[in-house]
């Protein structure tokens, strides 16, 4: 409708709307009213601003181009850099179609969130960590397009109503890095809980590209992953950590690390943080990739229910850090 015939009133609730959103005002659930305020805000205009403009590498066919961003809600499992730096990300592509919520922790919030989205029509949920994609699965027939999720599949998260974006960056741009940072770098193994493994066979051609071989070996559990490692470590030149918590856990990890570092092997971890305990290159998403990935997953849905295209879709970027002391060791 254009701005000449709206009436007033509906003018005005959409510029206070606007005005919120751009104090980046973050809503925290706590009663089942905060739950209905919200809801007003995303149905009561129905002045909705399409998305921002995206880069190139968001491109999507001209069918999907045609399709506009519907109400978004972005819902963050807790304040962790990680998840935040997400959120925000996609917020700025949303603009007012897009609110954020951080999860509550007490049931009663969790319970009155999930009965206003059921009931409420044309809305899209997007999930940012394990704990808001759990409690999104309970969103029957509600689009939900979940992110920064390592175990996905033992979660049970995929259905026609709800796909996601894959927690790792393109496996090649780490081996392209790595060998970079050690040119003699040629054996690698990497250690997970089941259901990784057609992710790690791309993983391992990537890895063939960049002259490494890499082995996968699923474990069970810590104690598992310690073993095998320790008895395994000398066929290998490096470690890639992944962050799968059935089977790394805090102790485990830092007991590969001081293991790795007292027998000169090259770690590749999933969080710059890793680095001091003895890692040479970290590798994590980039939070604006995510988005942009997240965005382009919320383009394609049509009229339909469901969502399209694949279980997963693939990360293009990698945010990088390494360890200089270790690197300049390496040569």
């Amino acid at each position: 409708m254009a701005k000449g015939r709206q009436n007033t009133n509906t003018k005005n609730e959409c510029q206070k709307i606007n005005q919120a959103e751009s104090m980046q005002l973050l809503v925290r659930i706590t009663k089942p009213f905060t739950v209905a305020m919200i809801f007003w805000s995303l149905t009561s205009c129905n002045q909705l601003r399409t998305a921002d403009t995206v880069s190139p590498a968001d491109t999507v066919s001209p069918e999907a181009k045609q399709v506009r961003f519907e109400r978004v809600l972005i819902v963050v499992s807790s304040r962790a850099p990680v998840f935040v730096d997400v959120a925000d990300s996609l917020k700025q592509r949303l603009g007012s179609n897009g609110t954020i919520i951080y999860l509550g922790k007490d049931t009663e919030s969790r319970a009155s969130l999930a009965q206003e989205i059921t009931v409420s029509r044309g809305l899209q949920v997007v999930a940012v960590g394990l704990p808001a994609a759990l409690w999104s699965r309970q969103l029957d027939h509600t689009r939900v397009v979940f992110c920064q999720v390592f175990n996905y599949h033992q979660a049970g998260l995929i259905s026609n109503y709800h796909k996601g974006i894959r927690s790792v960056p393109p496996p090649g741009q780490l081996f392209e890095h790595w060998k970079l940072l050690s040119p003699k770098l040629k054996s690698v193994i990497v250690m997970t809980g089941p259901n990784h493994e057609v992710f790690l066979r791309q993983a391992r051609h990537a890895a063939q590209q960049a002259g490494i071989r890499l082995d996968h070996t699923v474990v069970r559990s810590d104690k598992e992953l310690l073993y095998t490692y320790k008895n395994s470590a000398r066929k290998y030149q490096g470690i890639w950590l992944l962050p799968d918590n059935r089977v790394l856990s805090r102790t485990a990890m830092r007991e590969v690390m001081s293991y790795s570092v007292r027998h000169s092997k090259e770690v590749a971890v999933f969080s710059p943080q890793l680095l001091q305990l003895g890692g040479l290159i970290s590798i994590e998403p980039a939070p604006a990739d995510v988005a942009a990935q997240v965005a382009r997953r919320l383009r394609t849905i049509g009229e339909d229910a469901v969502i399209p295209g694949p279980a997963m879709s693939g990360l293009t970027e990698t945010r990088f850090q390494f360890n200089r002391v270790i690197a300049k060791q390496l040569g």
